[in-house]
């Protein structure tokens, strides 16, 4: 390992590379977007809902406070813990600090994440139970939310324990007594884990998107180097960050049709009323020039009249069936007399 400088020689951490511009376009993005389309839901549901807020709005008010907390460890990881530069960099150029900063944040990723991926997900299954309040529903909503907070307790208790002493996370160079588990090994399978229950909630609801924006980072986990975490791994938590900011943020778009439709649903109405009053206003002319109907039959179109008078038919005195031979009779006593054209059959 390479030797580090003097504490005066150490340099502020850089933004040198697009690594550290991606992550932090991502984090400024998953803050911006989710706050703002989680602010206008509750608008809208001020707006035109009288009922109280339930399970759904308060579990995504909570996934929204995990997802801002995370976008600030990414930032400590660029801007104090030298995310994207190699550790035996920082060490030389920046210092011991920044990598005790890396791995406390390191530490405390997986953490707030499974509090995102949870309440996330407890939003939607609540909404879906909301919104269809029948048996088989409430089955499924509680089967899925079960299996969805036994998975992610689980990776919580798992990022807690997987270093004892707890301190030992934050260990870079090998001087805390103790010992760690395998941290890549513990994100495969809490990645793994995620994907079964993206895939069970697509399976039953919704959001393929933040499905398949998971099963990409799980192509990303196994390219991370427990060696090197702060060089190799922040496309994996890159798109972390993105998928607990796009399932927060598609979770809230149900709820945002009120306010849309009040805002660009002027036009179209305006077009709705014209298309009506237009429609009102043919039939009423087309009434002034016709007859009164009789007996629910329309007068027939021709000019010089027709010998033929209609008349309602007691379907209930009607034969069931007519022979040929009685059709045949009938019309060869039919006579008609149209304009222009005598049609006589004998």
């Amino acid at each position: 390992m390479a030797t580090p400088a003097s504490s005066g020689s150490y340099e502020s951490i850089p933004i040198q590379n697009a690594g550290q511009v991606w992550m932090i376009v991502t984090c400024v993005l998953t803050m911006v977007i989710p706050t703002t389309l989680v602010a206008l839901r509750f608008l809208a549901r001020s707006r035109f809902s009288s009922a109280a807020l339930d399970a759904s709005d308060w579990c995504i008010a909570l996934a929204l406070m995990f997802v801002l907390a995370l976008c600030i460890v990414d930032f400590f990881m660029v801007f104090k813990g030298g995310f994207n530069f190699d550790l035996e960099e920082i060490l030389v150029r920046f210092g011991p600090g920044a990598l005790n900063t890396f791995f406390r944040c390191m530490a405390a990723w997986p953490l707030l994440w499974n509090c995102c991926v949870l309440t996330s997900k407890l939003s939607v299954l609540a909404m879906y139970q909301t919104l269809m309040p029948i048996l088989r529903m409430k089955m499924a909503v509680h089967v899925v939310g079960s299996f969805i907070i036994v998975c992610n307790f689980c990776g919580f208790i798992a990022g807690l324990v997987i270093c004892q002493p707890f301190e030992k996370n934050c260990d870079w160079a090998g001087v805390v007594p103790g010992k760690c588990g395998d941290v890549k090994i513990y994100y495969e399978w809490l990645s793994a884990i995620n994907v079964i229950s993206d895939v069970v909630v697509l399976s039953c609801f919704l959001f393929p998107f933040t499905c398949a924006v998971t099963i990409y980072r799980q192509t990303l986990i196994p390219s991370l180097d427990a060696t090197n975490p702060t060089g190799s791994g922040l496309l994996a938590y890159l798109f972390s960050t993105v998928e607990v900011g796009v399932a927060v943020s598609l979770a809230c778009v149900p709820f945002l049709r009120p306010l849309f439709r009040g805002t660009l649903g002027s036009t179209s109405d305006r077009s709705r009323s014209t298309t009506d009053s237009g429609f009102n206003f043919s039939k009423k002319r087309s009434s002034r020039r016709s007859k009164p109907r009789n007996q629910g039959f329309n007068e027939l179109g021709d000019s010089e009249g027709s010998e033929i008078q209609l008349s309602p038919v007691n379907m209930g005195n009607a034969p069931a069936a007519q022979s040929p031979t009685t059709i045949f009779e009938f019309q060869a006593t039919l006579s008609l007399k149209l304009p222009r054209i005598n049609i006589q059959t004998s």
